[in-house]
């Protein structure tokens, strides 16, 4: 209860900040337009990875917010009073950093109903999609911790922000048409987690490899521990970061 009460005061507070309220949003609303409009050109409004897709992207430019979160928090001198509690610290800094991804999911509805809106087909929803959506979202927070953690390191995180987005995105397959991305998503699934759940949910009849999820999520996670590892040295013993 205590973790889910630091998440929602956390995820108040980003809301709060009109950037991050309305990244999601113009990000999602954007693509979709860019999309629907190649493919009412191409009489393409039968496929519903024009809104799928959309989503996705507004949910990862949410989650591309983490990335500076920690050094915010910092450069604001509030960072000491986040980790220094009773509460152990690692849950502190994951509460601070979920709202990011957990936001991001606002992507899905606001494409879904923009795909009403304009007649764009919506495709096959059952628990198989909302099964990947939630693969998604998991991935999406878990690569959110380590490139937060990561980006803890140097003074200039919010400006690298842009550079995790779009190359991150081209790597999971998301662009590009399905023979290239399938070919790329067979290698990249088995290092970032965002793969295989964009893999079914853009093209629902390509197979699943569960095993590639896990291998890369339990990476990503190594990384983690790694990284925590690296920071809290340099906080506790050697004062680097100046965090306490």
């Amino acid at each position: 209860m205590r973790f889910l009460r630091l998440f929602w005061f956390q995820f108040k507070l980003y809301v709060s900040n009109q950037y991050f309220f309305w990244l999601t949003i113009t990000s999602t609303v954007s693509i979709f337009i860019l999309q629907y409009t190649i493919a009412y050109a191409n009489h393409g409004l039968n496929d519903s990875i024009v809104w799928i897709r959309s989503a996705v992207f507004g949910l990862w430019a949410s989650c591309t917010t983490a990335a500076g979160s920690i050094g915010y928090q910092r450069f604001q001198g509030t960072l000491p009073y986040i980790i220094n509690t009773r509460y152990d610290e690692r849950g502190s800094l994951v509460a601070l950093l979920l709202p990011a991804s957990s936001y991001g999911l606002l992507a899905f509805p606001i494409s879904f109903s923009l795909a009403k809106v304009f007649s764009v087909s919506i495709g096959k929803i059952d628990f198989k999609f909302i099964l990947m959506v939630i693969l998604l979202w998991v991935a999406a927070a878990t690569m959110d911790i380590l490139i937060a953690a990561f980006f803890t390191l140097t003074p200039n995180a919010l400006v690298y922000e842009a550079l995790i987005s779009i190359p991150i995105l081209l790597l999971a397959g998301v662009f590009g048409n399905e023979k290239f991305s399938l070919a790329l998503m067979n290698i990249s699934q088995y290092f970032l987690p965002l793969t295989i759940p964009i893999k079914v949910l853009l093209y629902p009849n390509s197979s699943i490899n569960i095993l590639a999820y896990i291998v890369s999520l339990i990476l990503w996670i190594l990384l983690i521990l790694i990284m925590v590892t690296r920071i809290n040295d340099l906080a506790r013993k050697k004062g680097s970061l100046k965090i306490i």
